[in-house]
């Protein structure tokens, strides 16, 4: 639920800022684009954390135990990838400040 709200906190300013500089004319499709670019990151997120769980069950017979490492390296995987965007995040921010 956190996680929504802050989504959605984000999200509204981060597409009025994208479509500031629009045309009115051109408004319809530009605000498309940021749209369709959001559901193409949740897809390759989906589709590439979904490959590590099943790389990592290893192709063994399901159990227990090997859904519960394979979620294991896939949670590693998901913290890896949100630090490097906090990391991404405030080196962006730095550079503003110069």
């Amino acid at each position: 639920m956190t996680l929504r709200v802050r989504g959605g906190l984000g999200y509204s300013p981060l597409l009025t800022r994208t479509l500031a500089t629009v045309r009115q004319q051109d408004a319809a499709d530009a605000s498309g684009v940021p749209v369709t670019v959001a559901q193409l990151g949740l897809l390759i997120g989906v589709v590439v954390f979904g490959a590590v769980f099943l790389g990592a069950a290893d192709g063994t017979v399901p159990s227990a135990g090997s859904s519960a490492d394979a979620l294991w390296v896939t949670c590693v995987a998901l913290a890896g990838a949100a630090l490097c965007g906090v990391l991404m995040s405030l080196v962006r921010r730095v550079g503003n400040l110069r």
